[in-house]
């Protein structure tokens, strides 16, 4: 048969046709085919890992994958969305961000905003994810997780803890729960979480870090005043020692934005009929404290002494 007749049939030139069925090694495709399958196999086990821990787990399971070989195949099946960047998605479509919703806008009432972070902390046996969350009145720590990455899960055990918290000061006013875009906060898991307990989502603009810059300022103070950068030995001791830090910040660390005050007395004292009001007109109650300034000055400051309101100029 006419080999041009073949190759129209298939939508295949002469070339391809020699290359892939008179002179193929048969033996590649088999070596390619058990090594999607083994691919596959590891990526049901463990959904989630990105290209290095899958290939580092083909290599524990005794599958030798090179790494060109190993992303030609998992863009050849579609198996990740952008294999060299990316883990490998649980889901088909990443959700929306929430707009910034503490922007511009003066709190005075506790549990009414709360922020959260992860933040690395180092030991000679690797690193450890450490996510905090902490209200905006009180600078109070409500809720703390340690592990070995940057999940979900522990965000939302970690905010459904500062719900029973706030739960047992009483208070019933809405709350603002303010994060980065990271897919850690953006996901259907807290999301799902917030619509249960009627939070707010709130969620930093694309390239602001700035805009959570009281987590930026805890984490600063956690590492640099109470020792949290120093290298531990084992992870082990650094939870110990991030259990022990925290419960000092929270109630004998002076916190200066709160008038000397320890962070867990303020939280502790609150009642909501103190300030009920959350933004007021001048004149009508007393000054806020420097707690409860507004929002926007702190980002003002931010933008004004790093010169980030300043667009870039594109290169023609």
């Amino acid at each position: 048969m006419n080999l041009s007749l073949i190759g129209e049939s298939l939508g295949m030139s002469r070339q391809n046709i020699y290359k892939t069925y008179l002179h193929g090694d048969l033996s590649k495709e088999r070596e390619e085919e058990q090594a999607r399958k083994a691919i596959c196999l590891v990526l049901s086990d463990q959904s989630g890992l990105s290209g290095s821990q899958a290939r580092r787990e083909l290599t524990e399971r005794g599958i030798h994958v090179s790494r060109d070989r190993f992303y030609r195949i998992v863009n050849r099946n579609g198996l990740t969305y952008n294999s060299r960047g990316q883990a490998w998605k649980s889901h088909r479509h990443k959700l929306k961000a929430s707009p910034n919703l503490v922007a511009n806008r003066t709190f005075r009432r506790s549990f009414e905003v709360v922020f959260a972070d992860y933040t690395e902390i180092k030991t000679e046996e690797g690193s450890l994810q450490l996510l905090l969350l902490e209200d905006l009145f009180s600078r109070s720590i409500t809720a703390y997780r340690v592990s070995d990455t940057c999940k979900a899960g522990p965000v939302v055990e970690a905010l459904e803890e500062s719900m029973a918290l706030r739960s047992s000061l009483g208070l019933k006013y809405p709350m603002i729960f303010h994060t980065d875009r990271g897919s850690e906060f953006v996901n259907h898991a807290v999301r799902n979480t917030a619509a249960q307990y009627g939070i707010l989502l709130s969620n930093t603009g694309i390239d602001r870090c700035y805009e959570n810059s009281y987590m930026e300022s805890l984490n600063k103070t956690l590492k640099h005043t109470f020792g949290l950068r120093v290298v531990n030995k084992t992870k082990l001791e650094a939870e110990a020692k991030i259990a022990e830090v925290i419960e000092r910040y929270n109630t004998a660390h002076k916190h200066g934005s709160l008038g000397k005050r320890v962070p867990h007395r303020v939280l502790m004292s609150y009642t909501a009929k103190k300030n009920c009001r959350p933004e007021v007109n001048r004149g009508s109650c007393h000054p806020a404290s420097r707690v409860a300034r507004t929002y926007s000055k702190s980002l003002s400051v931010k933008v004004k002494k790093n010169r980030l309101d300043k667009k870039k100029k594109v290169p023609k």
